[in-house]
């Protein structure tokens, strides 16, 4: 299996209802190419990207991101456009739909790019150059390197801490990780230690942890 089926077996892992038929059913040839021919090129990693990524709507409905990536203090949407079946496709009334989405999504704090399909078939190169200036500008140092050396387990706990954005109980940590209580604390203790995780509450034990503003500053 290799990192791109290895990515989406986890992600399916963690989905249910709507998403995860869209991932299953809508996540195919396009949204492979760019990840195989852009994204793993300009980035080197899949650290933060998800795909059909569900987002709640005004409406208490849900939006679909072709790729969302969630590296705080930011939020940005990758689309995936296929002028072909866009322009098949397109009514009035999805026309609406589509202008409506994606003001809601810049309103929410979403920073969205679109890519077009042939674009990334015919000029690969100058796309990853556009992905790698875009996180350049937002984190500095091209968005693919790091000061801060984490573990695997690190790295999940925090990503699991970026997408909740709430505090979170070490009890979450064991379930998430598969892994025992004590483990669970050692690893939280290390990045408390290291600020990327603070205490939420409880004084001589801590009882939950929140994401630190350290780690809106690193690439974990």
């Amino acid at each position: 299996m290799d990192i791109y089926e290895a990515w989406l077996d986890k992600q399916r892992k963690s989905l249910t209802g709507e998403a995860l038929r869209r991932l299953n059913e809508g996540h195919a040839h396009n949204e492979k190419l760019f990840v195989h021919d852009l994204w793993l090129p300009a980035v080197g990693n899949l650290d933060f990207l998800h795909a059909e990524y569900e987002v709640t709507n005004f409406r208490d409905g849900f939006f679909y991101l072709d790729f969302a990536y969630i590296r705080p203090p930011y939020l940005i949407n990758w689309e995936v456009d296929d002028f072909s079946s866009h322009g098949k496709q397109v009514t009035r009334r999805s026309f609406e739909y589509e202008r409506e989405r994606q003001n809601q999504l810049m309103l929410d704090g979403w920073q969205i790019y679109r890519l077009p399909l042939d674009a990334i078939k015919e000029k690969p190169r100058r796309c990853q150059q556009f992905i790698q200036q875009v996180l350049g500008k937002l984190y500095g140092g091209g968005g693919v390197t790091t000061d801060v050396k984490l573990s695997l387990k690190q790295r999940e706990i925090l990503r699991f801490a970026t997408q909740i954005q709430r505090p979170f109980m070490p009890q979450e940590v064991c379930e998430l990780l598969a892994i025992k209580g004590q483990h669970a604390r050692k690893l939280l203790h290390e990045l408390v230690q290291s600020e990327l995780l603070l205490p939420a509450s409880g004084s001589n034990r801590i009882r939950t942890y929140r994401l630190g503003n350290k780690a809106m500053h690193h690439y974990i």
